[in-house]
C-alpha cells in the first residue's frame, strides 16, 4: 500500500512538473508573422524545413515554412530565423547564433542513410545497418548584406572560398583581420570569437 501511494505521489509530480514545463514554454516561445505580429505559444518541434507550434488559447497546432513566418523562438533552444541562402535558392529556419552587425546563423540537418542489405529467410532484404549524416553549416549577414557561408563540416565546396567569404565581412577592421591572418586556424570557435570580438568593438 505505502509503495502504491509513494508511486501515486511520484506521477502525480513527475505530471505536475510537466505541466508547469509546457506552461512555461507557452509563455515565453513565440513566432514572429512576416507582418511583424509576435504570437505567443509553445514551439513543439523545429527543423531547417519547418516549425510546428501551438498558439496560446488556440486547440489545433500549425505547422510554419521558412516563407510563412520571420522567425522562432524556443525556449532553451534560442532563436530560429528565415534565412534565404542564395547558394540553395531557397529560405530555410537556421539557429542565430550571434545577432550584431554581423549576424552568425547555423544551418543543422541531420540525416540516416541505409548501408547494405542482408537477405531475409522469408524473402525480402533488411538492412545492415545505418550511416548518419549531420551537416553543420555555418553563415554570416553583414548589416543587409547577401548571405555567405563562412564554414561547414562537409568535405565538397570551397574551403578557400569560405575563408574568402569571412575575411571580407571583416575586413573593414584592422585590428580583427590581422588576428585572424596571424593564425593558422580556421574553426568554428575561432570564427565565432572574431564575430563577437568584432561586433563588441562596433558598439564601442
Amino acid at each position: 500500500m505505502r509503495l502504491s501511494k509513494k508511486l501515486l505521489s511520484f506521477v502525480f509530480l513527475a505530471a505536475l512538473l510537466m505541466w508547469k514545463a509546457s506552461n512555461l514554454h507557452a509563455q515565453t516561445d513565440y513566432v514572429i508573422t512576416n507582418d511583424g505580429v509576435k504570437i505567443m505559444g509553445e514551439v513543439k518541434t523545429h527543423n531547417v524545413d519547418k516549425v510546428k507550434f501551438k498558439a496560446v488559447g488556440e486547440e489545433k497546432m500549425k505547422k510554419y515554412k521558412p516563407k510563412e513566418i520571420k522567425e522562432a523562438y524556443k525556449a532553451g533552444h534560442g532563436v530560429f530565423r528565415s534565412v534565404y541562402l542564395p547558394k540553395n535558392q531557397s529560405q530555410s529556419f537556421l539557429q542565430v547564433l550571434e545577432d550584431g552587425k554581423i549576424k552568425l546563423y547555423e544551418y543543422y540537418k541531420s540525416s540516416g542513410t541505409m548501408y547494405g542489405m542482408t537477405p531475409m529467410a522469408g524473402g525480402g532484404y533488411t538492412p545492415m545497418g545505418m550511416y548518419n549524416n549531420t551537416k553543420k553549416a555555418w553563415y554570416a549577414q553583414k548589416d543587409s548584406s547577401e548571405v555567405v557561408e563562412v564554414k561547414s563540416n562537409q568535405i565538397w565546396g570551397s574551403r578557400q572560398g569560405r575563408k574568402d567569404n569571412f575575411l571580407r565581412l571583416i575586413q573593414d577592421n584592422q585590428h580583427i583581420a590581422d588576428r585572424y591572418n596571424a593564425e593558422d586556424k580556421f574553426n568554428f570557435d575561432f570564427v565565432r570569437s572574431l564575430i563577437v570580438e568584432y561586433n563588441g568593438l562596433v558598439k564601442n
